[in-house]
């Protein structure tokens, strides 16, 4: 339910604050104090539109703020989590402020959000409805959900299994249609599948495989650079090419070694160059162990590897995407080539699930059609007690075209017909409603679906405009009824609904200082015993209109 409402700067409204409690909250005042301003604000608070001309002469913005607690229970958790809200205690705090130059900030519970979610999630907290609120009564395509509202757990299983079954069925047509296609055309997307299944299984590419790639190149390069430096020191060390810098070491050994029989004397030298040599021997043995290279060559990997990103570029983007592709490419490939024998098991499948869909399209229609003669009946009774006595209200049904043959609750489409007057024929209720009449049949709709409502906060808007005193007497019950279910608030000028209240706040203007300002004021036993004797008389102070004020307050308890 709504716990407080702050307004700054929003129109004629300086600083306003109020607390509403639970029941029926009546909010009463002067011609032009701004009882319809406190709605336009909850309404912007909602999401809706707003106009830069409502922030008040002087000040660079307007800022409304409302806090609901228990919204655990009417606004889905689903939503709360795919919006991101942090919620705490069951509380959600909508802020609205809106600037001079006509920009808006929403924030909810301190996060800034677009107004669209604010628009959304305000539609599960508060439903506003006045004089000319056209957005449920007179739209027709509301009117089948407002039937099934009131018609309740005797629908939703059957609702609910005919739109599994309808699944099935449109699964089948998308079927159908991807197995129906031009002869040519299928030939030649069967050739196109057939050469990129070929081209992703010949590859047979491994999830990871390109970071492997990526690495074995780095180590073969790594390993082309040690064998081009290899195989120059093992080419100065050979002992098979005689023109290797070795093989003219060995050579001058040869020939020291020789000198030494001739002269002594070149002994240790030879036996040094001999040292010399047999040590670059054993160099050269030492560096021709580590010539062990990898069976890959570079250009070998670096094709496949070049194979692969090309694959994943045309198929996907990722191998793991690839190998979706491929096994979606083989069943689209069976697909084509099963051709005419698989269309013939659809279109059979399609009957006979037609056959099921129209049989619990039916029996959704019997329920609703009984569940219209009821709603009608109540919605009569409840109209004529509030003061249209001659009204009568139907329920017209039509099926679908069949184009568009099954929605997801059915083919029956909806509209409430309504005559306010004796004699006349039933006509679309949008066409035949005035304003007055509009609000009290929404009145009567909200009445009866008051538990199937799931709605916390409803708000009336001067509903009683154009009724009697009577008829606003049978108002104020209905508005009681409703309050037993919900959070309520109404706007009237009208004392026997004001008596009704189980919170009675009173709207007036200040025109004291240099600029008028409203204020919000929440009513005791004798300021509500006033208010109420002034809207029954116009005079406040009268004690015949304060006995009468206080014997309505006593009945409406």
């Amino acid at each position: 339910m709504l716990v407080s409402l702050t307004i700054q700067d929003f129109a004629i409204v300086e600083y306003a604050s109020f607390t509403p409690g639970k029941g029926l909250n009546i909010l009463t005042g002067e011609t032009g104090a701004g009882k319809s301003l406190i709605i336009d604000a909850i309404s912007a608070l909602l999401g809706h539109r707003i106009g830069r001309d409502y922030v008040r002469k002087d000040s660079s913005k307007a800022v409304i703020e409302a806090v609901f607690d228990d919204i655990g229970s009417v606004v889905p958790k689903e939503m709360i989590e795919e919006f991101g809200i942090e919620v705490e205690d069951d509380t959600l705090i909508l802020l609205r402020e809106i600037s001079k130059d006509g920009r808006s900030i929403v924030r909810i519970n301190g996060r800034v959000m677009p107004v669209s979610v604010l628009k959304t999630i305000g539609s599960y907290l508060v439903d506003i409805h006045g004089q000319h609120d056209q957005q449920t009564i007179f739209d027709s395509s509301k009117h089948l959900g407002i039937l099934d509202d009131y018609t309740g757990d005797a629908i939703d299983p059957h609702i609910a299994a005919f739109s599994a079954k309808l699944n099935e069925y449109r699964e089948i047509l998308n079927l159908r249609k991807q197995y129906e296609s031009d002869p040519e055309k299928s030939r030649q997307m069967q050739d196109l599948l057939s050469y990129q299944i070929k081209e992703i299984e010949d590859g047979a590419f491994q999830e990871g495989e390109e970071e492997e790639l990526v690495e074995k190149l780095k180590i073969l390069k790594q390993e082309e650079k040690r064998r081009f430096h290899l195989s120059f020191v093992l080419g100065a060390l050979s002992t098979d090419d005689s023109a290797s810098p070795l093989s003219a070491l060995q050579t001058a050994s040869e020939h020291l070694e020789a000198l030494c029989q001739i002269d002594p004397s070149y002994s240790e030298n030879a036996q040094q160059l001999h040292s010399l040599v047999m040590d670059l021997e054993g160099l050269q043995d030492s560096l021709g162990s580590l010539d062990a290279l990898g069976s890959d060559s570079y250009d070998e990997v670096e094709a496949r590897l070049e194979k692969l990103r090309s694959c994943t570029v045309k198929y996907g983007g990722s191998v793991a995407a690839m190998n979706e592709f491929l096994e979606s490419a083989k069943n689209r490939l069976e697909m084509l080539r099963e051709g005419d024998t698989k269309i013939k098991q659809l279109n059979t499948e399609r009957s006979r699930i037609e056959k099921e869909l129209i049989a619990l399209a039916d029996k959704i229609h019997d329920i609703r059609v009984e569940a219209g003669k009821r709603l009608s009946a109540d919605i009569v009774a409840e109209v004529r007690f509030l003061g249209l006595s001659n009204a009568t209200f139907d329920v017209s049904f039509t099926k679908r075209p069949k184009e568009r043959f099954f929605s997801k609750t059915g083919y029956d489409e909806v509209e409430f017909l309504f005559s306010a007057n004796k004699g006349e024929d039933l006509k679309p209720l949008s066409k035949t409603a005035s304003g007055g009449e509009a609000a009290r049949i929404m009145l009567a709709i909200k009445t009866i679906l008051a538990r199937a409502d799931a709605t916390p906060v409803l708000i009336f808007d001067e509903v009683d405009s154009g009724i009697s005193g009577e008829a606003a007497k049978a108002v104020s019950q209905s508005m009681k009824k409703l309050s037993k279910f919900h959070q309520v608030f109404c706007v009237t000028h009208m004392g026997q609904i004001a008596a009704a209240a189980d919170q009675h706040f009173f709207i007036s203007k200040d025109q004291s200082g240099e600029r008028t300002k409203t204020n919000i004021a929440e009513l005791g036993d004798s300021g509500r015993i006033m208010e109420v004797a002034r809207l029954l008389s116009g005079n406040s102070s009268d004690e015949q209109s304060q006995r009468l004020a206080k014997k309505l307050i006593q009945e409406r308890k």
